[in-house]
């Protein structure tokens, strides 16, 4: 979870909360209060419009219907999706399918976040047969799958784009600076009244009460991916929802993954790039790329452990009110 620090300053947004994306999606803009239902309601309409179109789920969405049909030929899409899709199968090459934009078969097999227990060995791997970017064919506005049973699921990249998308409406409209938050997604624009920088927190992935506070860096999103957001347990064992595409099964490399980026699109997907990769790859890829950062959450020796990029050194300290000491 990512919260907006301060939460009280002399300058205070206006706030509006949105149930959206399976999540509650926080709005806080900085203008007139005569001025805010206009946009606030201008944010809804953009929220609810793309979740509607961009979901895996239920049969009346976009990516429903390409899922339906892109295994017979080339299936024409809406420029929204094709920005996600193209994007998303970017960001798949350049991390060698870590993140995956093709995992339906998989997701749906799993049934997060309604999950009571694992699939047998035999379904993940008949559903892995029916995954892969490599087995999607995209031509800038009409896709094709190469194996029947594929199925996109946009997940790992699509809440980030509605974040995006919505803050660009918010600045056409003149709203001069504020945040879109949506679960692990965030992205803020402009400058505070009261000129004081921006500042975030992170929540402790083992202490819900315990949020590590971060200096602005520079880049306009961030995005966590956790292994606490959707759970169950099954025969003394802990699964979540957050997939290996190599195995099928939850990744195990990492507990949680802090990622900043240009746009909470990128940032979104590279977060859950950081969690299945793990923290030397995570390093790795912020260390070859000046527009991402990371902070990565594990466990080694029966500890937990952290590391962060370089950019995000000394900008990291628990907040002055949390309970608890940072391990």
């Amino acid at each position: 979870m990512l919260l907006l620090l301060p939460k009280a300053e002399p300058a205070k947004a206006l706030e509006q909360y949105h149930v959206a994306m399976g999540t509650v999606v926080r709005i806080a803009l900085y203008l007139d209060e005569d001025a805010a239902p206009p946009m606030f309601a201008l944010a809804r309409d953009e929220i609810d419009r793309l979740s509607g179109q961009l979901t895996h789920y239920g049969s009346d969405s976009e990516v429903a219907r390409v899922n339906t049909q892109a295994a017979d030929g080339w299936t024409d899409v809406s420029p929204d999706l094709a920005e996600v899709l193209g994007k998303s199968l970017e960001i798949a090459r350049r991390t060698g399918g870590i993140f995956d934009p093709a995992l339906g078969a998989l997701t749906h097999l799993w049934g997060f976040p309604d999950a009571t227990r694992p699939p047998a060995a035999g379904a993940i791997d008949s559903a892995l047969a029916r995954t892969g970017y490599q087995r999607v064919q995209f031509d800038t506005a009409r896709v094709r799958f190469g194996v029947e049973g594929l199925h996109l699921d946009l997940g790992g990249a699509a809440k980030g784009y509605i974040v995006d998308r919505t803050v660009a409406r918010l600045q056409a409209a003149g709203v001069a600076a504020g945040v879109i938050e949506a679960g692990g997604d965030l992205r803020y624009w402009g400058v505070k009244p009261d000129g004081r920088a921006w500042r975030f927190g992170v929540q402790h992935p083992r202490q819900a009460d315990l949020i590590i506070a971060v200096d602005d860096v520079g880049l306009a999103a961030l995005a966590t991916s956790g292994d606490y957001e959707q759970t169950f347990e099954f025969d003394g064992h802990r699964y979540h929802h957050l997939l290996d595409p190599s195995t099928g099964m939850p990744a195990n490399r990492a507990i949680s993954a802090t990622v900043w980026a240009r746009s909470a699109m990128e940032a979104d997907a590279l977060a859950t790039a950081a969690f299945v990769a793990g923290p030397q790859q995570a390093l790795a890829w912020a260390a070859a790329d000046d527009s991402v950062e990371v902070l990565v959450y594990y466990e080694s020796g029966g500890m937990l452990r952290r590391v962060l990029s370089e950019g995000l050194k000394g900008r990291l300290e628990a907040a002055p009110d949390s309970p608890a000491r940072e391990l």
